[in-house]
């Protein structure tokens, strides 16, 4: 009489790793779905921030006060004079600017001089010593 041995009830490590990577397959898949949800809408997203940015700067260049004539389309703003002061950059002064104040300066400078001698000799010439 061969007796049949009973499956044990009690699982073995094999079907332990079997259970761990078929839940790691099933996690992987649903990571892969998502992925590839993410990648077929990334180009439409894509499309709704581009439109939405062009709308915003529609906006916002319609109701500045120095567009032309009410137009739609965007003018170029590189070398815009009109610039609020938070956009402005102070600009260095020029070699030619510099060289300028300097020589103002001294010139200030030595008349300033020729005064204060011109004023001593002359109270000096009324109180004599």
């Amino acid at each position: 009489m061969a007796t049949r041995r009973r499956p044990s009830k009690s699982s073995g490590p094999l079907d332990d790793r079997q259970r761990k990577l078929d839940e790691e397959e099933a996690k992987l898949q649903q990571l892969a779905e998502k992925l590839n949800r993410v990648i077929e809408e990334a180009p439409r997203i894509k499309a709704e921030r581009a439109r939405a940015q062009r709308d915003e700067l529609l906006i916002d260049r319609s109701t500045r006060a120095h567009h032309r004539l009410n137009s739609t389309t965007l003018s170029d703003t590189r070398y815009d004079q009109y610039q609020g002061p938070s956009t402005r950059r102070s600009r260095r002064p020029l070699k030619a600017e510099r060289r300028q104040t300097l020589i103002m300066f001294c010139g200030l400078v030595l008349l300033l001089a020729i005064l204060v001698i011109w004023l001593l000799s002359v109270f000096h010439l009324q109180w004599p010593g």
